[in-house]
């Protein structure tokens, strides 16, 4: 790593007195302007461009027309397709390890060889880059604060892992490695707090200069473990959990490398940087202006957090009709349909399910939504319209509900029933629902214990 080099290698001083001057060994030049191109500007220039886009309330479609040639459109758009044979395609679709993501990372390293290469031709007789180097670590600092800040505030306000009730009926071994890591998550809030708030204590640290040693290394410490979950339960957000792994170590090298020489006993000196500005009043008003960043990104990932929490994340409304309920009774055109399954017959596709296909379970959790868990235990969901003033249910293909695919009228005879009468996929059909008790799951009915007998594991 450049600082690690720059922090343990002997310094080569050019001149006398007042002249003298450090001056680096010339593979530590190219390294340190390679680095500046690669992690510098292509990756934290562009994640902070896109965050502070974000925070001044540009809009996601500019957002991401702007993250498409930050991505080095059209070159990548070419190296995708002579060099990887892939199709390139920057929507935006959750993920962070699309392809157009990692042939753009690989762009970006092809066009800083020839980039670095000109600017140690044109920059040759430059002994050192002290302050440029401070520089490129203020970058890196405020670009993970940001990250930190926003990723933290989502788990303080817990939001990131929300607690969905279809993950109570639905068999491990049906859940992705992502989903067991994001329902064990969201299980607990406390920890899922715990979480969020080790990054936003590290990124809050990083803000300014006298705490940023403690910060970049408990940003490391947050990072690997972002890293290891991510890469252990397959969450694809691998790319950029690399990166801001990336920014906190070459920020810790130096500290991790003075901590190390303390524990060995051996004398450590007091650190000492470049300043970035030439003038005293310049290096104020530019330590304020940190401060004020640190203020901002604190506040506007606050709000985002904030705004999410109650849309989607814990504290986000519920349905009416909030529960787990057992399909006791159901019946197409007046004739009974057994709760059985073939497990002969090939299992049920992915889409919405027809008349005749008999339903184990329906899930009301999210007001604008209904899920649907099959005989074979395979759940659907979709966007669902419930009005509890004429009592009906529309279950529909699009959230505009332009494409009805089931009206349902209801009623409730008692708290614990609910009986729905209507038409699926056209024809008529009639359930008899009974609602679930949640406290017969230990996952949320279990709590918290000091003293215990033996261990509760079941």
């Amino acid at each position: 790593m450049v600082t690690g080099v720059l922090a343990q290698r002997e310094p080569e001083v050019v001149g006398v007195g007042r002249e003298a001057v450090e001056r680096w060994h010339p593979a530590v030049r190219v390294l340190f302007r390679f680095g500046f191109v690669v992690v510098g500007v292509g990756m934290a220039g562009v994640w902070l461009l896109h965050a502070l886009l974000r925070t001044l309330g540009v809009s996601q479609g500019a957002v991401t027309e702007v993250a498409k040639w930050t991505a080095l459109h059209p070159l990548t758009d070419w190296v995708g397709t002579h060099i990887f044979d892939v199709p390139i395609d920057y929507a935006v679709t959750g993920s962070g390890d699309t392809a157009a993501k990692w042939v753009s990372v690989f762009t970006l390293v092809l066009v800083a060889v020839p980039v670095t290469a000109a600017w140690s031709v044109l920059d040759r007789h430059r002994p050192n880059y002290a302050r440029l180097y401070e520089w490129f670590r203020l970058l890196l600092r405020i670009s993970l604060a940001s990250a930190l800040l926003l990723y933290g505030m989502i788990k303080v306000l817990p939001t990131q892992m929300s607690f969905n009730l279809e993950r109570l009926v639905e068999p491990f071994g049906h859940m992705s490695p992502m989903a067991v890591l994001w329902a064990q998550s969201s299980l607990s809030e406390p920890y899922e707090m715990a979480l969020g708030a080790a990054e936003v204590v590290a990124g809050l640290l990083l803000i300014l200069p006298v705490t940023a040693g403690i910060g970049s290394v408990l940003a490391v410490v947050v990072a690997l473990q972002v890293l290891l979950m991510n890469l252990s339960f397959d969450v694809p957000v691998k790319l950029f959990a690399l990166q801001l792994c990336l920014f906190a170590i070459v920020l810790a090298a130096p500290d991790i490398a003075r901590i190390v020489r303390t524990l060995l006993g051996r004398a450590v000196d007091a650190r000492t940087s470049t300043p970035l500005l030439t003038t005293p009043r310049g290096n104020r008003i530019l330590l304020a202006a940190q401060v004020l960043m640190g203020v901002w990104l604190l506040c506007a990932t606050t709000v985002e957090a904030y705004d999410g929490w109650h849309t989607y994340g814990n504290a986000r409304p519920k349905s009416p009709l909030y529960g787990i309920w057992n399909v006791t009774e159901y019946s197409v055109a007046g004739e009974q349909v057994p709760a059985l399954v073939d497990f002969r017959e090939p299992p049920a596709n992915s889409g919405m399910p027809n008349a005749s296909e008999r339903f184990r379970r329906i899930i009301f959790d999210i007001p604008q939504g209904m899920t649907v868990q099959r005989l074979d235990d395979s759940l659907v969901s979709f966007p669902a319209r419930i009005d509890t003033d004429q009592h009906t249910i529309t279950l529909s293909k699009d959230t505009a509900h332009q494409w009805k695919i089931a009206t349902f009228n209801y009623v409730q005879p008692q708290p614990d029933r609910l009986i729905l009468d209507g038409t699926l996929g056209g024809r008529p059909v009639r359930m008899q629902l009974d609602q679930v008790d949640l406290a017969q799951y230990p996952a949320v009915s279990r709590g918290f214990h000091w003293v215990q007998a033996t261990p509760y594991y079941r």
